[in-house]
């Protein structure tokens, strides 16, 4: 029963997240600056109209040809985990998704609660990236520094994972401060625990562990919804993450806006 509640969930992670009231998004906000017209809709009906005419502008937008390639076997280079939060999604990457990301979504980016399929993209399909993408403004991860006592069993039993990360804060600086550590070291945690379950493959450098956090808030002071990349396999000095092999092809002037830390640890 709990595998089908959380299969749901994740479906309809895109209509609804039940951490953005924890997020306490304020009017004006620059997380609040944009409302698409899905944020208004309240009922079963006008949420299945948006979906069901969605699909079908997809459906014309494509031709068989299109799934000619994919409807047998997928081909991602990317394994990622992201967290269950409606803003954040793929179509933050310019390029289309489809067969190029394999994606797992649970509150927190937590590797441990979406294990399976994380193997999945690194033994099946070999991806040789997995991305491990926090945000800024993270609801679960606040949740974890107060008392969730009040939530449901099942959203308890996801946040106690969170706890070891959360453990760093050392409660210097208001609310704000301490919340964007804590994402960041959440996303650390979530890489060491990948590093350490695939280091066989680490070691041979068919896979790479990215730790990430999409700026929601424009935190890092390199844009709004700017990937900033804080970790590469444990590696968090900036400057080290910027010499990585994994960078060989990026331009200085992408790397000086691409990596950056709000913490040492």
């Amino acid at each position: 029963m709990r595998n089908i509640i959380f299969l749901v969930a994740i479906v309809i992670s895109g209509l609804i997240s039940p951490f953005i009231i924890a997020s306490e998004s304020k009017p004006g906000s620059n997380t609040d600056a944009h409302h698409d017209t899905a944020t208004t809709i309240t009922s079963a009906s006008e949420g299945l109209k948006k979906l069901i005419e969605g699909n079908n502008e997809f459906v014309k937008s494509h031709t068989p040809d299109d799934f000619k390639n994919i409807i047998s076997a997928q081909h991602p280079f990317l394994t990622i985990i992201s967290c269950s939060d409606s803003r954040v999604h793929t179509n933050e990457f310019s390029f289309d998704p489809i067969d190029k990301i394999f994606a797992i979504r649970v509150i927190g980016n937590q590797f441990i609660v979406g294990e399976g399929s994380v193997d999945y993209g690194i033994h099946h399909l070999h991806t040789p990236i997995l991305l491990i993408l926090g945000h800024t403004h993270c609801g679960a991860v606040k949740a974890a520094m107060s008392n969730y006592s009040a939530e449901s069993n099942f959203i308890i039993s996801e946040l106690d994972h969170l706890h070891i990360p959360i453990s760093l804060d050392d409660h210097k600086g208001d609310i704000e401060t301490r919340w964007n550590k804590n994402v960041e070291r959440n996303v650390d945690y979530q890489v060491r625990l990948a590093v350490n379950s695939y280091s066989d493959v680490v070691k041979t450098g068919k896979l790479t562990v990215i730790g990430a956090v999409y700026d929601l808030t424009n935190l890092y002071g390199k844009g709004n919804g700017r990937m900033v990349i804080t970790n590469i396999n444990n590696e968090k000095d900036v400057a080290a993450i910027r010499n990585h092999k994994a960078f060989e092809h990026i331009s200085t002037d992408i790397k000086n806006v691409s990596v950056a830390r709000v913490t040492s640890k």
